[in-house]
């Protein structure tokens, strides 16, 4: 909505509704202009948090779109490789969530290389590895998916 824009709002199955103007907009400041790392990284960590949110409601293209965004935020923000692991670790969850969301969505070719790349950062990440693993069975990668299945049950029995 923008400012002075007027919505309509009737609940299911209800016989009333409710009209909502919308007086004014204060739109978030870019990621760019925040004015330190720290603030920068907490966006970062927001993102992650409503792209998990929207995965939760089964909003997946959402949650796609909002773990992707959230992954090039990070990625300006982390600064350049080796990352210390309180970057890399949320990174590697980013990756992963977004390699569920493509699994969910049929691309499991994508899926594998968001699990690798999550493992990559954080190769003792399991939900990574069992998500890489379906995804090598999508593919019909049956060695590659029973090896990664073979460690998450190492892990995890």
């Amino acid at each position: 909505m923008t400012a002075g824009e007027r919505s309509l709002l009737r609940p299911t199955a209800a016989s009333a509704a409710v009209t909502v103007t919308l007086a004014a907009f204060t739109p978030a400041p870019q990621f760019w202009g925040l004015p330190s790392s720290d603030r920068r990284w907490d966006a970062v960590m927001a993102l992650k948090s409503r792209a998990t949110s929207l995965y939760a409601a089964g909003a997946l293209l959402p949650a796609a779109r909002a773990f992707s965004v959230a992954l090039r935020h990070a990625v300006l923000v982390g600064g350049p490789p080796p990352l210390p692991p309180c970057r890399a670790h949320p990174k590697a969850d980013l990756h992963a969530g977004l390699a569920l969301c493509q699994l969910r969505m049929g691309l499991p070719g994508e899926a594998a290389r968001n699990a690798g790349k999550a493992l990559d950062l954080r190769p003792g990440h399991v939900k990574a590895r069992y998500r890489r693993a379906l995804a090598a069975a999508a593919m019909m990668d049956w060695e590659g998916a029973a090896e990664d299945l073979g460690e998450v049950l190492r892990v995890e029995p």
